[in-house]
């Protein structure tokens, strides 16, 4: 049996895909470039400095990477700020379930840890998590497994002992690297996103929150 649960953050706890792609796309047109959608959709999961590096590179852009960066915080987190989004809907029972019958968690997102901090406050389950690991915390963005691996760690537990919920291929293919079981959520706001590679795909979090035989 699986006795610990990372979860993604973005278009798995709350839906906020779409403000990340906004956000690529608005750095890189104030940088000067006109992208492309397609540029943006196949870095999703990705850290972001490992994203704005990419952008640099495929578009020229002459900021430096670290005045990118900031331009991309500062504007995602006025969005979040401002938003009025909740979590995805199944998501409260889901964690409560899990916390209920004594299994850890942890959060292990590509953002950065203000950010995931501002979203679990805003959505109010922040007490839900054991654990935040972020893309800052690891050498290597997803799809390497090194951001599971290390959420495995902070929770005590071999990475055969974990599973994780996510929406991006990226992700999946972060998870499955890892060793662990992966539950890929089939966002429809997430873009096309290639999720055969996880264990099960799920449309909706109460096709596994009526109980926990899948662990």
């Amino acid at each position: 049996m699986r006795c610990r649960v990372i979860f993604d953050m973005d278009g798995v706890l709350i839906d906020s895909q779409p403000f990340h792609y906004n956000t690529d796309m608005a750095i890189i047109k104030a940088a000067g470039a006109q992208p492309v959608f397609a540029d943006v959709e196949r870095l999703a999961g990705v850290a972001l400095r490992e994203r704005c590096a990419s952008y640099k590179r495929i578009y020229g852009l002459s900021p430096a990477l670290d005045e990118l960066i900031g331009m991309h915080v500062n504007m995602l987190m006025k969005t979040f700020r401002e938003s009025d989004l909740g979590p995805i809907g199944g998501i409260p029972e889901l964690l409560a379930m899990l916390k209920n019958a004594g299994v850890k968690t942890a959060v292990a997102s590509s953002s950065s840890l203000a950010l995931i901090r501002l979203v679990l406050d805003k959505l109010r389950i922040a007490e839900f998590f054991d654990a935040l690991i972020t893309g800052e915390d690891v050498a290597n963005s997803k799809p390497e497994p090194d951001i599971f691996l290390a959420a495995a760690k902070a929770l005590g537990s071999p990475p055969e002992s974990c599973a994780v919920v996510e929406d991006s291929a990226n992700g999946v293919l972060a998870a499955k690297r890892a060793g662990m079981y992966c539950i890929a959520y089939k966002n429809p706001t997430s873009g096309e996103q290639d999720l055969s590679p996880a264990d099960i795909i799920i449309h909706s979090f109460n096709e596994i929150n009526k109980d926990l035989s899948w662990l």
